[in-house]
């Protein structure tokens, strides 16, 4: 989706940054105004350092943003920007071009060689191609497609001046703008010799960028932790489209990293894996339709519920260390609520006060979400439960989450499926006011929003058919 105020937000910044051209370059400039970056692009602007409170602020306290993160780093901040329509803008804001122990460019470098394009502060074409080329190598790879796609408008000798220029500067082989697509190990040994012996790149000074880069990466976890969102819903209710869109959009709108498991974090194998060995477990159990355990026993439930449990009581600490500390969102397809609201479905006969009480020693996560929508339709996309059971297990699942949204952390969300964009823009929404914090001149605008918002979803939770 393209975001008006987005584009509004990026016009506005550089109309601000064009009273103090002398203080920023945009380093990746692909599109003649960075107006015209795609909607899973970010900025990246150089700007020196007393100008970085100025730029963040201007960002972060701007009356288009409704939410707002940074993050910063020994030489960048990184700004996460929400807007109201659904938009999302991140920008980099780099006090110095540093990767590991190496200063690659100086800024005196890259401010003296800058120029003007439609009123915006720019690298020149081949000091821009040489940031690309060595942010790319230094990180062990090539650089992207969309710089030779870029660089293609050049003409023939105009393409050779800039790989030779970078030839001669770095000690490499490069014959044309498309071989500095493949990594080559040598290649990055020569630019690395090169940096070496440059001034900025004294002993001490690689030390105290090494050291700083060990900083940053202990804090990062701190700074960068994931989130968990989890999807409940009777089968037919959508769950595995929505996923997959989310997926998508939190990958390329977004820019996070994604993983998906399903219902549990899965350190055990399923309990059939013991006897009929992983493989043909996991193959059985895709084959069999859910809630068609015949399973009675209290002690044989009260013994799958234990193991399951203790897969969520070890395994979530993994998901921690794996995972969230990473920064990677978390997508679970069903969670530990199937326990509480639908037993049956994993063969459990336990009744619900028991994995409810013991919910309190599971991991809270930051968003979840109940899918649901009239038996009718569900019966439509699947048929495996009549409708008195498809309205039964609504019931529990919303009376469940609006026990858990007064008593424990998170959100509990139950949105009516009924329409593809309409629901993935709701979860979005709910996403964006887990993973940011209010701009500070629209805090008591969302404030007021917040509320109505949730005497909405307070309105939702008695879905509105009858059996």
């Amino acid at each position: 989706m393209n975001s008006v105020l987005r584009k509004r937000f990026i016009e506005e910044l550089f109309y601000f940054l064009s009273s103090y051209e002398d203080k920023y370059v945009w380093l990746k400039a692909v599109v003649p105004h960075p107006t015209e970056i795609t909607t899973c692009s970010d900025l990246d602007l150089l700007v020196k350092k007393d100008f970085l409170p100025s730029v963040r602020n201007f960002c972060i306290t701007h009356h288009l943003v409704a939410f707002s993160n940074f993050k910063a780093f020994s030489h960048c901040t990184y700004l996460e920007l929400f807007f109201e329509d659904g938009g999302f803008l991140q920008i980099d804001l780099l006090t110095g071009l540093v990767r590991k122990e190496f200063r690659y460019l100086t800024n005196d470098y890259v401010f003296s060689n800058r120029t003007k394009i439609n009123g915006v502060s720019v690298c020149q074409p081949q000091v821009m191609l040489e940031h690309v080329m060595l942010f790319n190598f230094l990180n062990g790879s090539g650089i992207p497609f969309k710089y030779v796609r870029f660089f293609s408008h050049f003409n023939d000798r105009e393409q050779v001046n800039f790989f030779n220029f970078i030839n001669k500067k770095y000690g490499t082989d490069f014959c044309s703008i498309q071989s500095m697509t493949v990594f080559k190990a040598h290649r990055l040994a020569a630019i690395r010799s090169t940096l070496r012996a440059q001034k900025q790149n004294s002993l001490l000074a690689q030390a105290g960028n090494g050291l700083a880069w060990l900083l940053d990466t202990a804090i990062s976890p701190f700074t960068n932790y994931g989130k968990i969102i989890t999807f409940s819903g009777v089968d037919g209710a959508g769950k595995s489209t929505i996923l997959g869109d989310l997926k998508e959009v939190l990958k390329n709108k977004y820019r996070k990293k994604v993983v998906m498991l399903r219902h549990r974090p899965s350190i055990l194998p399923i309990l059939s894996a013991w006897t009929h060995g992983k493989q043909n477990a996991e193959a059985k159990a895709a084959a069999t339709l859910p809630r068609q355990g015949k399973n009675h026993s209290k002690l044989s439930s009260i013994i799958r519920f234990a193991y399951y449990y203790t897969d969520y009581l070890l395994g979530q600490w993994v998901v921690w260390a794996k995972y969230l500390l990473r920064g990677y969102v978390v997508l679970y397809d069903r969670y530990y609520f199937d326990f509480i609201a639908d037993g049956r479905r994993s063969n459990i006969a336990l009744g619900e006060a028991l994995p409810k009480w013991l919910y309190h020693f599971v991991w809270k996560p930051d968003l979840n979400v109940f899918l649901y929508a009239h038996p009718v339709h569900i019966r439509k996309r699947k048929q495996e439960l009549s409708e008195e059971a498809i309205s039964e297990l609504t019931h529990r699942y919303l009376k469940l989450f609006e026990a858990f949204a007064q008593k424990h952390a998170g959100k509990y969300l139950p949105v009516e499926n009924m329409n593809r964009q309409a629901t993935l823009e709701t979860i979005l929404d709910a996403f964006a006011a887990t993973a940011a914090k209010p701009s500070f001149k629209t805090v008591s605008k969302h404030h007021n929003h917040d509320k109505t918002t949730a005497h909405l979803a307070h309105q939702e939770k008695e879905p509105q058919f009858s059996i």
